[in-house]
């Protein structure tokens, strides 16, 4: 058997290195492009981008691009299926759903007074509450598996606010049976969340991390890459996890503050890792994003103050880029963080919520909230309009 000494498991560390480093920055490059075309963007003059130095310093989205603000909805507290205007954890029971004959003899504020999961059975005329009680037993307090106080909508209200207008002004509109419901803007932003639970259309650049910390974070210089290309060039959000723990928290990314040193001398193993690599440059700031803001605070129109500096937190960045001769950063390296906030992986998302597709029924799918519907009650609240809606 041959006998591996010191030098060459050096050799071979340093090797494996030097070919993580190279399929990191091609896979996320890769998937930057997927995100772009999934939003029928086309990646031209994207290359020039790779240079660190071009692009705004300080950015961030207008109100005609922004997305909006809402928030995630806990599991542990019922989802969507949380009662929130009369107070934060109070969700329906089984014994507590009323039946066809209390909703008919229910007044108007009543009515509005029910989770937005039990609105839409009513709009739908299911007086069974199939939604609701799929939210309770699938995904809320009631499933087998207890959710963390951090498992929500997140994911799927951020999506959302990428691609639905929001939802401005309370909706009232008419079941089959003249029951009147009324719409609070962060109901239909807490049902835009379920049906984005799931979306057509997704890339992803990183993993989540799974045991430590910040374990497969993004590709540092495809990131910067898509900062000033993605978000400042084609004026589109995406999404974070915010978290480098075991947690997912994603917040919606808007904009961003960033400076970059002049370049500076390779150290030995660097030139090494990077023999094409003649300068590396740091990059320090932060992202302003978008992550849990009080469901009350939402509850109208948020992407005006969004655009002015409000409702926004700062995601500290901190990275090292390699340059090669052309003055184009091909790859980089995150720098150790102090604590749990920064960047975990990043995603993008375009297309329809398919959270009701069979596809994705496998746990935790609705399959009675339709995305057509829900589409309908969005734009008219977005339009500020006060037509009525009748189902099917």
């Amino acid at each position: 058997m041959m006998r591996v000494t010191p030098r060459l498991y050096f050799f071979l560390a340093m090797f494996c290195a030097v070919v993580a480093h190279a399929q990191t920055y091609e896979r996320d490059v890769k998937f930057l492009r997927g995100a772009l075309q999934i939003w029928g963007f086309n990646d031209e003059n994207m290359d020039r981008f790779s240079n660190p130095y071009i692009g705004p310093t300080e950015f961030r989205l207008s109100e005609a691009h922004a997305p909006w603000s809402g928030n995630y909805f806990a599991m542990k507290h019922g989802g969507i299926a949380n009662r929130w205007q009369v107070g934060e954890k109070r969700f329906p029971r089984l014994h507590q759903l009323p039946t066809k004959e209390q909703v008919l003899e229910m007044t108007s504020e009543q009515v509005n007074l029910l989770s937005p999961a039990e609105k839409y059975d009513i709009f739908k005329g299911d007086y069974n509450f199939s939604m609701t009680k799929q939210e309770l037993f699938s995904r809320g307090p009631m499933r087998g598996l207890k959710p963390k106080i951090w498992e929500g909508f997140c994911n799927g209200v951020r999506c959302a606010s990428t691609i639905f207008p929001e939802p401005k002004t309370s909706v009232v509109v008419k079941n089959r049976d003249g029951v009147a419901i009324k719409f609070q803007s962060s109901d239909l932003k807490a049902l835009a969340g379920a049906t984005y639970f799931f979306v057509e259309k997704y890339a992803q650049m990183g993993a989540p991390t799974v045991q430590d910390k910040a374990e497969a974070q993004p590709n540092a210089a495809v990131f910067d890459l898509a900062l000033r290309y993605f978000l400042a060039q084609k004026k589109k959000s995406f999404m974070v996890d915010a978290n480098l723990g075991k947690q997912i928290w994603n917040e919606s990314v808007i904009g961003y503050h960033r400076e970059v040193s002049p370049p500076k001398e390779l150290t030995a193993d660097e030139q090494w890792l990077r023999p094409w690599a003649i300068a590396k440059v740091q990059v320090e700031g932060y992202l302003e994003t978008l992550g849990e803001v009080d469901i009350e605070k939402t509850n109208g129109p948020t992407v005006k103050k969004i655009a002015e500096g409000e409702l926004h937190e700062k995601l500290p960045i901190s990275y090292v880029l390699y340059i090669d001769a052309q003055g184009s950063a091909l790859d980089g390296k995150w720098n150790k963080s102090k604590n749990l906030r920064g960047v975990d992986f990043v995603w993008f998302g375009a297309g329809e919520g398919t959270d009701s597709h069979p596809s994705n029924r496998w746990g935790n799918g609705n399959p009675y909230l339709e995305f057509k519907t829900l589409k309908k009650l969005i734009h008219m609240s977005a339009a500020q309009s006060c037509r009525k809606l009748f189902t099917d």
